[in-house]
């Protein structure tokens, strides 16, 4: 379970502004939806799969529903979340687009989207791509067997700006921090700087 387990205080770190409803799609056992409830007070949904997991996360947060988004998206309050987090979601739906679409219609009048998404170039992955000529998925990380999509810091820009959201924050999170790549981020002019981060952390509003 331990998939499910995961604290993520560099994206808790991305909230500025105190939400009063949140929606955590892919809550897994509300560790991190319970660490949004204690620090902000705030009321705090959840959409798990794992019916195990998110078993676990009700006696952490309010409501938890249980199963794929698209299966219970119906069940959502129109205009009621202030804040819905993806916390290394997207990259797990068939068609992310869709929900991002779909999540305007939960979003209060300027709510706040935030999302984790892993960046494929991280320096880790690409290096082992070259050394083995080969590409196998894992149970977890950037090539997660269950990972559908795959996204750079260009085409996660790309991805919210085409579904009518504005990014206001793009934040490389849990980034490599080197003396070996610091060099060469200057030796380049800082083209390198796109491979270091394992996730980018994303804050947008819907434009529409």
């Amino acid at each position: 379970m331990n998939y499910y387990q995961h604290s993520r205080p560099e994206v808790l770190a991305l909230v500025q502004t105190p939400p009063t409803k949140v929606l955590d799609i892919g809550c897994g056992a509300g560790i991190f939806s319970a660490s949004v409830k204690q620090k902000f007070n705030a009321e705090v949904w959840g959409i798990e799969m794992s019916p195990e997991a998110a078993q676990q996360a009700t006696t952490r947060i309010h409501k938890v529903l249980n199963g794929a988004f698209d299966e219970v998206a119906l069940e959502l309050p129109d205009g009621y979340f202030d804040c819905i987090f993806f916390n290394d979601v997207l990259e797990h739906m068939t068609a992310p687009e869709e929900a991002l679409r779909a999540i305007r219609l939960k979003l209060a009048p300027g709510g706040k989207v935030y999302a984790s998404i892993p960046n494929f170039l991280f320096a880790e992955n690409i290096i082992r791509l070259f050394k083995t000529k080969d590409w196998v998925y894992t149970d977890s990380g950037i090539l997660d067997r269950t990972h559908f999509r795959f996204f750079t810091r260009k085409s996660i820009l790309r991805f919210f700006e085409e579904n009518k959201y504005q990014v206001e924050v793009c934040q490389p999170l849990n980034a490599i921090n080197s003396t070996k790549w610091r060099i060469m981020g200057w030796l380049t002019a800082g083209y390198t700087a796109d491979f270091l981060p394992m996730q980018y952390g994303i804050v947008a509003t819907s434009c529409l």
